[in-house]
């Protein structure tokens, strides 16, 4: 039946248009803040105060030689570890060859040296003309700078093997040997400060068998200890703290160093204030996270930083660049004045040890210090890959491929290899099926054949009737005579190894650039499509 419903409204009005009376939230009833006190366990609290000044006793050990595999080297104070690790001679392509005979005549000008001398340098050093078999990019570069400047590449070497940085060739007589040879010693001084060597040859901490870069770091103490860490980088080529395993180390009576510093509160976006008043911003949006029930880290992280997250403090240590650094001792003073000891939280064995950024020492140990490396990786630029290589398997063909995607050019450039060609029979072919002896094989594909060896599965370098070499230095490597490459480096999902162009700034300032290796993982599998002996259908006229 029909019914009228009838309610009433109130409506605040305000007399005033100021808030302040109603943010000062004045509570008139002490039992509320007793309330308040039991809701956040207050009546529970220890008796605690907040940590005034830190005392911390620490001693460092510095990064002194590594050993890069045959060769050895010293790390300075500044040295960053990727260049020295991963620097490799730069290829003597033809950009490279016109540049540095370019800089050397502009050193012959500057001498006032006369343009004969030069012209007999051109005569002794001399940049070939192109060939029959260069590409057109190449007869473009070569038709403008053949013959018109030193080959100086190969004038460095030849500089570099004299003694007095003179070589033999051209014959100069006395006067304008003493004249050039200013400019020659400059020249081999820029270029060993500028490009470092210039050459084809391997990297001598380049792990071709491993594809990945393998050093050996020391590092001494001031009391005479010293340790040993076996490094490896990670899928970008990169050195830090993680990339390093401790193998061996001495004792080390160094005596600490005791610092005193006053901590600060930790803060991030989303801690909550310190005070109960206090009005929570709204940057942080904790409605927007939608944890599964299943997400159990999402859970512990809403967990610190909602409930546990106002509670941490940074003693903050100064410690140098390229170090290992121990705490022997921390002591926290309270505003009470109490002095508590802590404990290192990485001390205890099993699964109560707790611990971060710390290497690893042997199989199931960690190394008691922090290492400090002086790596690249903040701030390092890189280039597109100037060479880039696959390495995958062919299941249907029982065998994996080595496949250059992406080589150096004859001028330096990067190139991409062409696609695979099409299979094609004679158009003027009699009969309607034509037999094949094999299908057409890529020009950038490189086979690699299992082989037992002993008790372990190698894969060598196979041979393609009439096909041209590799062009780039990673497969020049891997199909090298009597190179064996372990048969479990190449997964069934593939391997990239890439060559990229590095830069970055070292701490005192200079500028670093140079080739680095990069291995990664997940570069698919491969089908040739390689067949024999097939009747194929002649194509239609």
């Amino acid at each position: 039946m029909p019914s009228i419903t009838y309610w009433s409204q109130l409506l605040p009005s305000p007399r005033a248009p100021s808030v302040a009376e109603s943010l000062a939230a004045r509570v008139r009833d002490p039992a509320w803040f007793l309330a308040r006190q039991w809701q956040l366990g207050e009546f529970q609290g220890a008796d605690a105060g907040s940590p005034a000044f830190v005392r911390i006793a620490s001693h460092t050990a510095q990064l002194a030689t590594a050993q890069l595999g045959a060769a050895s080297a010293t790390l300075s104070d500044h040295a960053l570890i990727e260049p020295l690790v991963e620097q490799e001679p730069l290829t003597p392509d033809l950009a490279t060859r016109v540049e540095l005979g370019q800089t050397f005549e502009l050193l012959l000008a500057q001498a006032s040296v006369a343009t004969a001398v030069r012209d007999q340098f051109r005569a002794a050093y001399a940049i070939a003309p192109a060939g029959a078999a260069a590409d057109a990019a190449t007869t473009s570069f070569l038709r403008v700078c053949a013959g018109r400047t030193v080959d100086g590449v190969a004038l460095y070497h030849a500089a570099r093997a004299a003694t007095d940085h003179v070589p033999p060739s051209p014959a100069l007589d006395a006067a304008t040997r003493a004249r050039v040879a200013p400019a020659l010693n400059a020249f081999v001084s820029w270029v060993d400060a500028t490009w470092g060597d210039v050459s084809a040859d391997e990297p001598p901490a380049w792990d071709p068998a491993r594809l990945e870069y393998r050093v050996a770091i020391t590092a001494s103490s001031s009391g005479g200890g010293r340790f040993t860490l076996s490094g490896r980088p990670d899928a970008l080529a990169d050195f830090d703290w993680h990339s390093f395993d401790l193998t061996s180390a001495t004792a080390d009576p160094t005596k600490p160093a005791t610092t005193s510093v006053l901590p600060g509160h930790v803060r991030f976006r989303g801690t909550p204030n310190a005070r109960w008043w206090d009005i929570e911003g709204s940057k942080t949006d904790f409605g927007a996270i939608v944890p599964d029930t299943r997400d159990l880290a999402r859970l512990l992280f809403m967990d610190f930083l909602l409930l546990h997250g106002d509670d941490w403090f940074l003693a903050p240590l100064d410690v140098p660049a390229g170090s290992l650094a121990w705490i022997d001792a921390l002591t926290v003073t309270d505003v009470f004045g109490v002095a508590t000891t802590v404990p290192r939280a990485d001390a205890t064995p099993g699964s109560t040890r707790w611990t971060m950024f710390s290497s690893r020492s042997g199989a199931n140990d960690i190394a008691p210090f922090l290492l400090v490396p002086s790596t690249a990786s903040a701030a390092l630029l890189t280039s597109p890959p100037i060479e880039d290589v696959h390495l995958l398997r062919d299941e249907t063909a029982d065998m994996a491929w080595a496949i250059e995607h992406v080589v150096e050019g004859a001028t330096g450039q990067a190139e991409v290899e062409p696609p695979p060609p099409v299979a094609t029979v004679p158009a003027d072919a009699p009969a309607s099926l034509v037999y094949q002896l094999a299908t057409p094989l890529p020009s950038s594909w490189f086979p690699l054949l299992p082989q037992q060896v002993g008790g372990a599965v190698m894969l060598v370098a196979g041979t393609v009737e009439g096909a041209a070499g590799p062009r780039g230095r990673i497969v020049q490597r891997l199909r090298a005579p009597g190179f064996q490459l372990p048969d479990a480096e190449v997964p069934r999902s593939g391997v990239r190894v890439q060559r990229v162009a590095c830069r970055a700034r070292s701490p005192d300032g200079h500028m670093h650039l140079w080739i680095a290796r990069r291995t990664r993982f997940g570069a698919g599998a491969a089908s040739s499509g390689l067949r024999y002996d097939q009747a194929v259908p002649r194509p239609l006229p």
